[in-house]
């Protein structure tokens, strides 16, 4: 778990534009500010942290988009046991685009995630949501994330 962070924060630090830092209890996500729930944190501008989830995103240009995606995928592949995806239609607000269920075991156990990409309110983003159980239907999916991704309309 430690270097998907790590990796997304590099990503984070060079891909990211387009955004205006957070008021402490607030972040923007593609240009859309939202009130950080009741026991979760803001780590950074791009990252919202709770007791069951994690939510990380990324901007991207025209030129990152086409590689990055799979980039991550596999880097997470080679370095996580027992890793499995599986793709999905995702939404990113109402705009269909890419997505990947993902899961991989831990020391904890089986760690699950959903990585969606494309464009959302005219910016392209990549979205990665860590959490507990795997996300079967939009209801699995917590309430603050669920209000930018979604799995059906």
């Amino acid at each position: 778990m430690k270097h998907i962070l790590i990796l997304s924060f590099f990503f984070i630090a060079a891909n990211s534009f387009a955004q205006t830092p957070g008021k402490g209890d607030t972040v923007r996500f593609c240009f859309i500010k939202y009130k950080i729930p009741a026991g979760c944190k803001a780590i950074s501008e791009y990252q919202v942290t709770c007791d069951d989830y994690t939510m990380t995103w990324t901007y991207l240009t025209p030129q990152t988009f086409q590689t990055m995606p799979d980039q991550i995928i596999n880097q997470m592949a080679g370095q996580m046991k027992k890793f499995k995806k599986e793709p999905v239609t995702c939404y990113l607000f109402d705009n269909q685009v890419k997505g990947y269920k993902i899961s991989f075991k831990t020391n904890q156990g089986t760690s699950h995630q959903l990585i969606a990409y494309g464009l959302a309110n005219e910016q392209l983003v990549l979205v990665q949501l860590s959490l507990e159980k795997e996300p079967k239907i939009n209801e699995d999916i917590p309430a603050f994330p669920r209000q930018m991704i979604s799995l059906s309309k």
